[in-house]
């Protein structure tokens, strides 16, 4: 029941601070479109700060399965079945992208991100590191790093296209994009879904 309860909580503040920003959002608003008070807010939840922390959990989890998979991928093709994993993934969990979206900067304030990776910067040479220690090829190594930036970057540049395109079709574009870059195919893909789980999947 308490875990119910405190669901509840975490999908009405996402709504909430979807539609009119974290900062735009009180702890009062979130309490009266739940039919609470204050106080039973507060059984769950000491304060607004709290409730994004375990808003960003999911997204913190993605990421860390993201970076260990790619750490542990055997050359271009298995980063590729990676990337296209996590492609499908951002397309699940498309609500969760236009919060972090929509709340950049107060993300940032509350601590919330990339807090679970360490910080940006070791995370960057971590995949870095793994490129390098992947293949020695050049040309490979770059394709890696620009199927990566291709898929994590394309939010900050296409916000408006990620809200027109249809999932299904932004996720069949973007998954033909490391393809591409790669210079694999989807037939060379372990499954479907490019899946190759490592965290993801405990």
């Amino acid at each position: 029941m308490a875990q119910e309860t405190r669901e509840r909580i975490l999908e009405v503040a996402r709504e909430l601070f979807t539609e009119q920003g974290y900062d735009g959002t009180s702890l009062r608003e979130i309490a009266d479109r739940l039919g609470f008070t204050k106080a039973a807010l507060y059984y769950h939840f000491q304060s607004k700060d709290q409730i994004m922390l375990a808003l960003l959990e999911p997204a913190q989890n993605l990421v860390s399965d993201l970076l260990g998979q790619l750490e542990t991928a055997r050359g271009p093709k298995e980063w590729g079945d990676t990337l296209c994993w996590v492609v499908g993934q951002m397309a699940s969990n498309m609500a969760l992208f236009r919060l972090l979206q929509r709340n950049r900067s107060a993300i940032e304030q509350v601590g919330g991100w990339p807090e679970a990776m360490d910080d940006h910067k070791q995370m960057h040479e971590r995949v870095e590191q793994a490129v390098i220690d992947m293949t020695p090829s050049r040309r490979e190594q770059v394709r890696m790093i620009a199927a990566l930036g291709a898929v994590t970057g394309f939010d900050d540049w296409a916000p408006r296209l990620i809200q027109d395109i249809p999932m299904e079709e932004l996720q069949a574009e973007l998954t033909a994009v490391v393809r591409d870059i790669l210079g694999t195919s989807a037939d060379d893909a372990d499954d479907a879904d490019g899946v190759r789980r490592v965290a993801a999947t405990g």
